[in-house]
C-alpha cells in the first residue's frame, strides 16, 4: 500500500482558510510557504528573539490570508508579508510601551536595523555581479578578453588600443560592442534566476560613436 508523502510545513505556519475556499488559493498558499524564511530572518533581526519572531510570523500568517485578496499578483510577496508582520510587532509594542518615547525608540530601531541589513544585502549583491562579470570576461575569447581589459580595466583610448594592435580605431570601437554584447548574454545565463534585480552591465558601455570617428585615422 502506497503512502501519500505530505509537504513538510514551517510550524509556526496557520492555515486558516476561509469559508468557500477554491483551488486558486493554493497558488497564494505556496507563496506564503515560500516566504516564511526570509520573513523570519527579518524578523529575528527586528525582535532579537526566535520565539517572538515566530510568534508575529503566526500572526501575519493569519491576516495575510485574511486579506488574500489585497495582495496584488506579480508584486513582491515577501515585502508584502514583512510588511504585515512590522504592523503586527509594531501593535504589539505601543501596547507593551508604557511612554511614546519607548514606541518611538522602536520605530528607529526598527530603521536602523533595517538600513543596516540593505547594506549589507546591497553589497553581497554587487560582490556577486562582479564575480559573474569576472566569469564572463575569463570566458571570452583571448582577443576580445584582451580589448575588454585593455579599455575598460586599463582606461586605454581607442587610439592607444588601435597603435597597439595596429588596426584602425573604429574597427576597435566594433570589436569592444561584439565583445560586450558577448558578456551580456553571458552574465543573464549565468544570473540567479531567483534575483529579480539585473546586472549593472551599462559599466561596461560602447565608446561613444564621437570617439570613434574623431580617432580615426
Amino acid at each position: 500500500m502506497k503512502i501519500r508523502s505530505k509537504t513538510k510545513r514551517a510550524p509556526y505556519i496557520t492555515w486558516w482558510r476561509p469559508n468557500g475556499l477554491t483551488r486558486s488559493c493554493k497558488a497564494f498558499e505556496d507563496l506564503l510557504q515560500q516566504a516564511q524564511r526570509p520573513v523570519l530572518g527579518h524578523l529575528i533581526r527586528l525582535t532579537g528573539s526566535v520565539h517572538a519572531a515566530q510568534d508575529v510570523l503566526q500572526s501575519a500568517n493569519v491576516t495575510a490570508m485574511e486579506k488574500q485578496n489585497a495582495f496584488e499578483e506579480g508584486t513582491n510577496f515577501v515585502a508584502w508579508l514583512s510588511q504585515i508582520a512590522i504592523n503586527h510587532h509594531r501593535n504589539q509594542t505601543r501596547k507593551l510601551a508604557t511612554s511614546r518615547s519607548v514606541v518611538l525608540i522602536d520605530d528607529q530601531l526598527h530603521e536602523v536595523i533595517e538600513r543596516r541589513h540593505r547594506e549589507r544585502v546591497e553589497q553581497q549583491r554587487q560582490h556577486n555581479d562582479w564575480q559573474r562579470l569576472k566569469h564572463c570576461v575569463e570566458q571570452l575569447p583571448d582577443h576580445q578578453r584582451e580589448l575588454i581589459k585593455l579599455f575598460y580595466f586599463d582606461g586605454q583610448t581607442l587610439n592607444q588600443l588601435a597603435e597597439h594592435t595596429g588596426r584602425k580605431a573604429n574597427a576597435i570601437g566594433q570589436a569592444l560592442h561584439r565583445a560586450r554584447q558577448r558578456l551580456i548574454r553571458c552574465v543573464q545565463r549565468n544570473q540567479d534566476p531567483t534575483d529579480t534585480d539585473s546586472i549593472d552591465v551599462e559599466l561596461l558601455s560602447d565608446p561613444p560613436l564621437s570617439q570613434q570617428t574623431a580617432e580615426t585615422p
